[in-house]
């Protein structure tokens, strides 16, 4: 009744003003298209929120009327803005193309790049009435905007077929997007990442930043050909439970496959992306045993770099097309060093053969050696030595660098030096070196007393915190580098087995000249001794310390064909430490074999060697003869031959471990190599063939 009465006072009042009111101001209002408006412009607040129809009369609608509830209308001055933003549509197009695009420029040139703001101009006025249905945004700018697409190059046609020019551009937008559909979840992608960065860099090659990369991973801005590279190499020693499956190192081909298949249509355009993608190919090829895959891969990477450039110490790229924007950052600068460096190590690790000659001459090789770990990350830049032990740029002290070069070279640039040593022996021992020398190995004027001057020099220049110790092993490890520090060792006494293998059995007696002097003979048997042992010890902390690299592998099973012959000693002290070195390498190329699928042949070599020592021990000496020393140790280059297109299940299964698993056993049962005893690994050994059965074999595989 209140509000009956109040509205009849309001309507005599409004009636005494002479303000009466008309009918509502949108019953008049009307289409553009001429016809009345069916829906409302207007509801009261009680209509809008129950969701009703509202007669929209004022002051008082029909429902607020009939349920005696005040009627208020929202007043709003703004109008309606149009169904479709053109502007705002258009304005995100761009925003993404642009954010395309600028992913290609380098970071240092960011400052310099400006945004575009779409500003429309005024439209004339229409000349002739449009049609009743408009266009959508899409039809109206669709032609502009792909044309604004285009990547610079790839618009032009040739002049003499018609066929579209694609140009260096077009090719870095392609690497940005091509194989992303090939790439696994993102949870996968950075636990992969992860992975690579624990297991794989700095033992094989020292490539790639992970603050940057793992920066850009989260931004979604690596190269998808890139990830996949490091994806096919991570997977082998994930135990993710999306990756379970058996073999381990056979893991990744499910992206090593895009990922070849991209690389290979770009071998003839130069590009780092590139040149690391055939880096991390040959690597994981290596481990699947595509002995012609991964030894044309380490070509291409070779060849890739020197046209990059990467050997000499550039601080601009020289294949830039802007030059005036071509400077490098220092992190840039090194990532380039580690890149060539890489090249470097590919080389001396496949060459490591009796057939395959070295490539990559360290004299040509202008750049310096990398720079500590920690300073990488850190992105802190200062001198180091080259190859040679110049230092090219040194940097005077109080300039906030680190200045002292030697100081500022960290476990990546001795290994790549240890490695250069590596590559002159197996050239002297395995290539015609020592064939082509005038003098005998003993003669202080031989390549072979140079070689030994040389390791030996390097073992006096390393420097304290260099020295293998549990203090040292301990630094390394806070730093995550403990991995690359022990393989620095391993490598160093992998050397000095290798050139003094000759003085142990099972070399054959007869293959050392007469003349050779008996305390030279002594000297290196013991040098032999001694390396093969520590070698042993090293692996043993290798254990704990994630050591994979397939060289450490080899080093392994290098050492166990000297502790071979020690266990069939008479000497009982020998024997007894024979047997426990032995156990350290056979426990570690069980697991060595989960990853690198060649040493499931290496430790059948192994084990062949240890049948014919078992075998000559029983039989004695003189029923031996010289026949029993003729053994042929497996080289590290050698697999490439043995299999150079991959390998069947065959190769890698042991028959005599198969047998009848309940469900569910497989888990328990797959980490019983693991514990296995030198007696229970050679339990296993091969079955005598004869030459028609090994002939067969070796046609098979």
């Amino acid at each position: 009744m209140r509000n009956e009465s109040r509205g009849e006072s309001e309507t005599s009042k409004s009636k005494k003003d002479g303000k009466e009111d008309g009918p509502p101001t949108w019953t008049e209002m009307r289409t553009k298209a001429g016809k009345e408006r069916k829906r409302l412009p207007l509801a009261c607040i009680a209509c809008r929120r129950k969701k009703i129809r509202c007669s929209g009369e004022k002051p008082a609608c029909k429902h607020c009327v009939r349920s005696r509830i005040p009627c208020v209308y929202k007043v709003t001055t703004r109008k309606a803005a149009p169904r479709t933003d053109y502007m705002a549509m258009l304005d995100k197009r761009l925003k993404r193309m642009e954010d395309r695009v600028i992913k290609l420029i380098p970071k240092d040139k960011m400052s310099t790049v400006s945004r575009a703001v779409v500003k429309p101009a005024i439209p004339p006025p229409p000349t002739k009435p449009t049609g009743a249905r408009k266009r959508g945004a899409d039809d109206a700018f669709g032609d502009e905007l792909d044309e604004l697409t285009k990547p610079r190059g790839a618009t032009g046609v040739g002049a003499t077929n018609g066929i579209p020019f694609k140009g260096k551009d077009a090719d870095e937008v392609l690497l940005l997007t091509e194989g992303a559909d090939s790439l696994p979840s993102k949870e996968l992608q950075h636990h992969l990442a992860e992975i690579y960065f624990d297991y794989v860099y700095g033992q094989s090659y020292p490539l790639l930043h992970k603050p940057s990369f793992m920066r850009k991973l989260n931004q979604g801005s690596v190269p998808p050909v890139l990830m996949l590279a490091m994806c096919a190499i991570s997977a082998r020693f994930s135990t993710h439970p999306q990756l379970r499956s058996e073999p381990a190192f056979l893991r990744g081909d499910q992206w090593a496959a895009p990922a070849r298949e991209i690389a290979l249509k770009q071998y003839d355009s130069p590009n780092i992306t590139i040149l690391i993608v055939y880096l991390l190919l040959g690597l994981h090829d290596f481990g699947t045993c595509q002995g012609g895959r991964s030894w044309m891969f380490g070509g291409m990477a070779q060849r890739m770099a020197y046209a990059l450039q990467l050997h000499k110490d550039l601080d601009h790229d020289p294949l830039a097309k802007d030059k005036e924007h071509a400077k490098l950052s220092n992190t840039d600068r090194e990532i380039r060093r580690r890149t060539m460096w890489s090249c470097f190590l590919m080389d001396r690790f496949n060459s490591s053969g009796t057939d395959r000659p070295l490539f990559m001459n360290e004299r040509y090789i202008k750049a310096r050696l990398p720079i500590k770990e920690h300073y990488f990350t850190m992105e802190i830049s200062g001198p180091t030595e080259d190859m040679d032990g110049t230092v090219r740029t040194p940097t005077p002290d109080g300039t906030g660098q680190a200045s002292d070069a030697r100081l500022n070279m960290g476990v990546s640039a001795y290994v790549i030096r240890l490695v250069a040593i590596w590559g002159q022996v197996v050239k002297y021992i395995n290539l015609g070196g020592k064939e082509k020398d005038p003098y005998p190995v003993w003669d202080p004027k031989s390549g072979f007393h140079n070689l030994k001057l040389k390791a030996e020099a390097f073992k006096k220049r390393l420097p304290e915190h260099m020295h293998y110790n549990a203090e040292n092993l301990q630094n390394h490890a806070s730093e995550h580098i403990s991995n690359q520090f022990i393989f620095l060792h391993i490598i160093y006494h992998q050397i000095i087995l290798f050139m003094n293998r000759f003085a142990l059995p099972p070399s054959p007696p007869d293959r050392r000249p007469k003349e050779m002097p008996r305390e030279f003979l002594q000297m290196s048997a013991r040098a032999a001794f001694d390396a093969s042992n520590q070698i042993s010890l090293l692996i043993k902390d290798a254990m704990d310390h994630l050591v994979v690299a397939p060289f450490a592998g080899y080093a392994a099973f290098f050492s166990s064909t000297v502790h071979v012959h020690g266990v069939f000693s008479k000497n009982a002290s020998l024997v007894s430490a024979s047997k426990q070195y032995l156990g350290y390498n056979v426990k570690y190329l069980s697991k060595m074999k989960k990853h690198w699928g060649m040493f499931y042949w290496v430790a059948e070599n192994l084990k062949e060697l240890y049948r014919q020592q078992a075998d000559h021990a029983m039989r004695g000496p003189q029923a031996g003869g010289a026949k029993s020393g003729q053994i042929n140790i497996f080289q590290y280059g050698d697999w490439f031959d043995r299999y150079p297109h991959g390998v069947s299940q065959t190769d890698y299964e042991d028959p005599a471990a198969k047998s009848q698993l309940e469900p569910g056993d497989e888990g328990v049962l797959g980490q019983k190599s693991d514990l296995q005893s030198v007696e229970e690994f050679f339990a296993t050994l091969p079955k005598r063939t004869g030459p028609a059965q090994k002939g067969a074999k070796k046609s098979r595989a």
